[in-house]
């Protein structure tokens, strides 16, 4: 008897040894936390509580308790405002409270940055931080396979606000929180409740069946992560003690493989017709807003050839395209067309038309 409950036990042993290697580190929750997270109502940040939801954590949201104050009516909601002066900024509900792990998720401005990592420094074991692969000086774009150890862009440099807001933030917040800190960097986020219609036109071409206009030659690149993804990974990050910097773009993908992706995703029968930059430049038809997700420019053509390859060795395993592309299209498809959301193809089929009539002319 001892003997076969030894055996069995150890069976019962291996084959949870072996499901855990199959695993990702995040579906193993360790001892549940208790996460404060600044913001929590628009896009990523809904997802970050679902996720610390689902791995057992006893989740907090701080905000103004503007923004969807309707979503998750049973979280504890505590209500104030940041500000970059001190004296004009409400945290007193995060007083005499403390948390295992927090979480900022939205601002590129510095000095909010700063001042809510000095205020909860003394309340949390580990701080966690979403900036952006932006963050990088553009420099680095040049050449594929960027990692977390590139450089950033210079705070008083020339480039947009955004890119060097995030990279100033992260530095200050390294002076601040020191060790227990976690940065990611994410490319382009998309999926459930993401509002921009980049990701979203190139689904809606290819649902639309017949011919459309693919740009370039195809051997651009695309990366996509999505917004569970992020959000599991920062719970991972949580659970197994992650810290340091992790860049979240998932694999690189040809712009070619990409519009594949986007008509398998819809199940489709669509035709691309790949017209040179050339052309549609001299018809002023190569702009993002025609052509979403196409960096064509030889100076950051690598944007889109980030390394992961920290993350992917950490057990973060992004989920396949398609489950990204079902979420993008469900959550329009949920939007109210007449009192708020109308999509209209940012290249006219009349247009497009016309184009691809005078492109054959003109290769022909």
């Amino acid at each position: 008897m001892l003997r076969r409950r030894f055996l069995k036990n150890s069976l019962l042993a291996a084959g949870l040894a072996a499901l855990s290697r199959s695993l990702p580190m995040w579906a193993f929750a360790s001892v549940p936390k208790r996460i404060l997270i600044l913001g929590g109502t628009r896009f990523l940040g809904p997802a970050i509580v679902e996720a610390a939801l689902a791995g057992g954590h006893a989740v907090t949201v701080f905000n103004r308790g503007i923004s969807n104050p309707h979503l998750f009516p049973y979280l504890e909601k505590l209500r104030g405002f940041r500000s970059d002066d001190s004296a004009n900024q409400n945290l007193s509900e995060l007083v005499n409270r403390s948390w295992d792990a927090v979480i900022d998720v939205w601002p590129y401005e510095p000095p909010l940055v700063e001042s809510a990592a000095r205020f909860l420094k003394s309340h949390t074991k580990h701080y966690l931080y979403v900036s952006s692969i932006a963050a990088y000086d553009g420099k680095n774009y040049s050449q594929p396979g960027v990692t977390e150890e590139a450089s950033l862009s210079p705070w008083d440099g020339p480039e947009r606000i955004y890119k060097r807001g995030k990279a100033e933030s992260e530095r200050r917040l390294g002076r601040i929180i020191g060790d227990p800190l976690t940065t990611v960097r994410p490319c382009p986020i998309k999926g459930d409740r993401y509002t921009a219609i980049d990701f979203y036109t190139w689904l809606r071409r290819a649902q639309q069946g017949g011919k459309h206009i693919a740009p370039g030659d195809g051997n651009e690149y695309v990366q996509l992560v999505d917004v569970k993804d992020v959000a599991r990974f920062l719970i991972q990050a949580i659970d197994a003690s992650l810290y340091g910097t992790y860049n979240l773009t998932g694999k690189p993908m040809t712009y070619r493989g990409f519009l594949q992706n986007c008509c398998a995703a819809v199940r489709c029968n669509a035709e691309f017709v790949w017209v040179s930059r050339d052309f549609l430049k001299a018809h002023s038809a190569d702009s993002e807003g025609h052509m979403p997700l196409w960096r064509p420019n030889a100076s950051d053509h690598a944007v889109f050839q980030i390394s992961s390859q920290k993350a992917f060795s950490a057990g973060w395993q992004p989920r396949p395209f398609n489950e990204t592309a079902f979420d993008c299209l469900t959550y329009f498809s949920s939007l109210d067309p007449v009192n708020g959301f109308d999509w209209q193809d940012p290249l006219s089929p009349a247009k497009e038309q016309e184009l691809m009539k005078e492109w054959q002319s003109h290769s022909s």
